[in-house]
């Protein structure tokens, strides 16, 4: 009999995945814009507990499933378990689930060491690092001659961002409407561009102190290469000075060289604060 339980994440477990993750070493979340409670609340992802007895000593969570993709956003376990073996465990459930699902690929963001220790033994490969690029006052360049119109978004428009958003991004970079909805509430300016009467592209960033983020930025694809971004960045570095606001940050994919070219004009550097992406296909 197997000294190990692995179970269904339910409602009543909720305290004991918080303490899990609160009082342990190896730990890992990548929730974005959600904090734990609300996540473990609000999202129907997958999420697999390990047991030893009746103590809870590993949890593994799931993104839900977007375009038969999805990231691994929580992982858990207790410092003295056997940490390859426990993670072994949770992985073949969580896998059979999603497989279940018709998911093809997981993806994980290494941000602590102990994650990137391990992720191997269970059969993730290196996929993509994540880079992030840093603008401090830097001159802005004029704005892009276009015909767009660069207006607030409303809470109504959702749907048609995620669909410019699920069209300009391959999988696992694209998000659903229920992340793009949540992270909406939290932006500190969220702009749509439009051309003539139809929705072309967007961006939405926020707002921490006395430096932002620009967290998203995507034009529909049959417009790219028309001066859009470059409009809606122009844009933005202008609402942020104004509000004496001069560090401005982006994230993206090291092997999107495009984007980089963009960032890079409007005054973006890589600042060295890279994250590797690992990726396993089931």
């Amino acid at each position: 009999m197997s000294l190990y339980t692995v179970s269904d994440y339910e409602r009543r477990h909720r305290k004991g995945v918080l303490d899990l993750l609160y009082h342990n070493y190896q730990t890992h979340t990548h929730l974005d814009w959600y904090t734990t409670e609300n996540w473990l609340d609000q999202i129907p992802a997958p999420i697999r507990l390990a047991w030893e007895g009746e103590t809870l000593i590993g949890v593994i969570g799931a993104s839900e499933p977007l375009h038969q993709t999805c990231w691994i956003r929580l992982l858990a376990i207790r410092d003295g378990a056997p940490t390859r073996l426990i993670l072994k465990i949770l992985w073949e459930s969580l896998n059979r689930e999603l497989r279940a699902q018709a998911v093809y690929s997981a993806s994980l963001l290494i941000t602590d060491d102990w994650v990137g220790e391990h992720i191997p033994h269970i059969g993730f490969q290196a996929d993509d690092l994540i880079v992030t690029l840093r603008r401090q006052k830097a001159a802005a360049p004029p704005a892009p001659r276009t015909q767009v119109w660069i207006r607030p978004v409303e809470i109504e428009q959702i749907p048609q961002l995620a669909a410019i958003d699920q069209a300009a991004f391959v999988a696992p970079w694209q998000l659903s409407q229920t992340d793009l909805r949540h992270a909406y509430k939290l932006a500190a300016i969220c702009t749509a561009a439009w051309l003539e009467d139809q929705l072309v592209g967007y961006q939405l960033s926020t707002r921490h102190r006395d430096a932002a983020h620009l967290a998203r930025l995507a034009i529909a694809p049959e417009f790219q290469g028309r001066g859009i971004g470059g409009a809606l960045l122009s844009h933005l570095i202008s609402f942020f000075q104004r509000q004496s606001v001069h560090t401005l940050t982006v994230n993206t994919q090291d092997t999107n060289t495009r984007s980089q070219r963009l960032y890079e004009f409007y005054g973006f550097q890589r600042n060295g604060y890279d994250l590797p992406v690992w990726r396993i296909t089931l």
